[in-house]
């Protein structure tokens, strides 16, 4: 199986933090980091951004690098499904006159700090096992543990996990996963016939916690512009 498409929803509206998949970091507008962590992976061979945002539109639709499609309002409001957008992005690049490649990968723009290098590899994982599911995640680890996680009622905090192992020293502690949003990979097959981008059991492609911040309130924003400024992560160079 050769050839990846990644699809990349960019939805106008968001009440946590309006205008993200535009705001400007470093000169450039969020989306276009997930652009060219695509352009630059060697397995993803074309990029499609379906958008409602006449900004993101007027921004990549003369680029030759990048299919632009016009999402409807009727996709693009609070309760529209991602796979709904996702599936008129599909028909619009197989009306162009495009082949859909054997597998699809849904990049978010909003999780900005997967690298080229994160793709090619979940890539390569989702070839060694077959082109089963594949999504990435993070360990949950330290404060983010569920076993130090509280329930509150009437001010009172009662553990979330309460079955006598709370004591447990951190490096005894499962590991566990949680996905950031950043990768999800599937064959064409398998989404057309489950119209999902993930199964019950999905392999996983494992990111470390600061190249999986997923911007759902300001202050996500805030780490991920400290993050991409400072030049530690050493983010894929944007080509624009």
């Amino acid at each position: 199986m050769t050839g990846l498409l990644a699809i990349i929803p960019a939805r106008a509206g968001s009440k946590g933090v309006p205008g993200k998949n535009k705001a400007l970091i470093k000169g450039l507008p969020l989306i276009e980091y997930t652009v060219a962590a695509a352009k630059t992976a060697r397995c993803v061979t074309g990029i499609v951004i379906t958008t409602d945002d006449p900004d993101i539109f007027a921004y990549y639709r003369d680029r030759e690098d990048v299919f632009t499609v016009k999402r409807p309002p009727a996709l693009a409001q609070d309760d529209s499904k991602t796979i709904d957008a996702v599936t008129h992005a599909l028909e619009a690049w197989e009306r162009s006159g495009h082949e859909v490649p054997p597998a699809l990968f849904l990049a978010q723009p909003t999780t900005p700090l997967r690298t080229a290098a994160d793709i090619d590899a979940a890539y390569e994982l989702f070839e060694r096992i077959g082109h089963e599911p594949v999504l990435s995640a993070c360990r949950v680890e330290g404060i983010r543990h569920p076993r130090v996680m509280y329930t509150v009622e009437d001010g009172r905090g009662a553990l979330y996990i309460d079955d006598n192992r709370e004591r447990l020293r951190r490096q005894d502690q499962e590991i566990l996963y949680q996905r950031n949003g950043a990768i999800y990979l599937v064959s064409n097959d398998f989404f057309r016939r489950n119209l999902s981008f993930r199964n019950k059991t999905p392999y996983i492609y494992e990111m470390p916690w600061e190249r999986s911040i997923n911007i759902d309130g300001p202050g996500d924003l805030l780490i991920a512009k400290a993050l991409i400024e400072s030049g530690l992560l050493n983010p894929d160079k944007t080509n624009r």
